[in-house]
């Protein structure tokens, strides 16, 4: 600590000119005292016990008993703790590397490379299986009940007669990632990226039930004994034998559900409304429990199940949101997004670098921040 130091502190507090944390600070020392602090110290009374107060200044912390004039051992404490407080902030502070901008002339493109068929299964007993791009082989063949898979991103529940006991599994993918499974009623679902599906390895008693989180196409094995019903976090869905597509993602303001084959009841749960779709009709479920239905090109709500991102209309966030979770990767924009729509058809087994070459169309640019090993998509007007 230097005697200028504490010098500044004691005009500043003379003045009037302290901040509020020096403040604070020196006249926490005079809680106990009967008379609050003043600021009436002169510049004779700064200079007599400057040199008193650096001298003594080891001792502080040794001997709780001030004998030295309560204003300035005040100040020194407070520019030791400062002084001391700056010292560890500045040791234990961890380093953080900068965000650089990617040429993009050398982009690695195996860094935006899309999404493969990959997933994982958890079992009723808690085991979890990683689902790849392994050949056909045999997962589970156990009290009745046979699921294999194969390269094509396919598992397949066989059920041996007579099996009634049902155990609860669940598909789930990750960003990048896609599957399908064949329950075992012969149902089809296709699971998109970032989703999950929990479903009874045998469907019994009076309905088949499943619960979904995100997005997946479903076509529905006919069993009118048996309805079908899709349960998300905010809506039901009922149905008997039908194909239809569901988009529940958390981070979408709506839940969509279009329907391309047969009939289905969409049920809000918080509001009870509901209503029956026809082909070609999408339903949307806000937040607010309300339910509005729209006819549509039903095709481009599945175009993601043929490998395509499909743009008619869409907003720049709802797309970009279905690229970010397809490529896995962070995509943002520099100040306000721009209010346009996009049109157009991507594949989606092109890197993410060339499925943004459609932002050009749009008069949009971007650019390419790395931080460490983490990559980010900035979009830029």
């Amino acid at each position: 600590m230097e005697k200028k130091r504490i010098k500044e502190l004691l005009h500043k507090y003379r003045k009037g000119l302290c901040t509020d944390a020096e403040k604070a600070w020196i006249e926490s020392f005079y809680d106990e005292l009967a008379n609050p602090p003043s600021s009436d110290l002169t510049e004779e009374m700064i200079q007599a016990d400057l040199a008193d107060v650096y001298q003594r200044i080891p001792a502080l912390s040794k001997n709780k008993s001030f004998t030295l004039w309560p204003k300035i051992v005040a100040a020194a404490v407070f520019l030791l703790f400062v002084s001391i407080g700056f010292y560890f902030f500045k040791e234990k502070e961890p380093s953080q590397p900068l965000a650089q901008v990617i040429d993009k002339s050398k982009i690695n493109p195996n860094d935006f490379a899309p999404g493969t068929n990959k997933a994982l299964l958890t079992l009723a007993d808690g085991s979890q299986i990683a689902l790849d791009n392994a050949p056909d082989q045999k997962i589970l063949d156990k009290e009745g009940i046979k699921i294999t898979k194969n390269e094509d991103g396919l598992i397949t529940y066989q059920i041996n007669p007579g099996t009634q006991e049902a155990k609860s599994n669940t598909l789930s993918t990750p960003k990048g990632g896609q599957y399908q499974v064949i329950l075992s009623d012969g149902t089809k679902v296709w699971l998109n990226a970032a989703s999950s599906l929990s479903y009874p390895t045998v469907f019994t008693g009076n309905e088949r039930k499943v619960l979904l989180k995100g997005e997946a196409y479903f076509e529905v094995a006919k069993n009118e004994k048996q309805p079908f019903k899709v349960l998300t976090d905010r809506q039901e869905l009922l149905v008997l034998g039908t194909h239809f597509n569901i988009n529940s993602y958390e981070d979408e303001p709506e839940i969509k559900t279009t329907l391309l084959e047969g009939s289905v009841k969409v049920s809000a749960l918080q509001t009870k409304h509901t209503i029956l779709l026809k082909p070609g009709e999408q339903a949307a479920l806000k937040k607010s429990g309300k339910l509005k239905v729209d006819q549509i090109n039903a095709e481009n709500a599945i175009a993601w199940k043929s490998g395509l991102f499909q743009f008619q209309g869409s907003g720049i966030h709802e797309a970009l949101r279905q690229m970010a979770r397809w490529y896995d990767i962070s995509i943002e924009f520099e100040g306000d997004a721009p209010d346009i729509q996009l049109w157009g058809e991507v594949h989606r087994n092109a890197n993410a670098i060339e499925a943004l070459e459609i932002l050009s169309y749009f008069d949009l640019k971007y650019k390419i921040l790395a931080m460490g090993s983490t990559k980010k998509i900035v979009i830029i007007q």
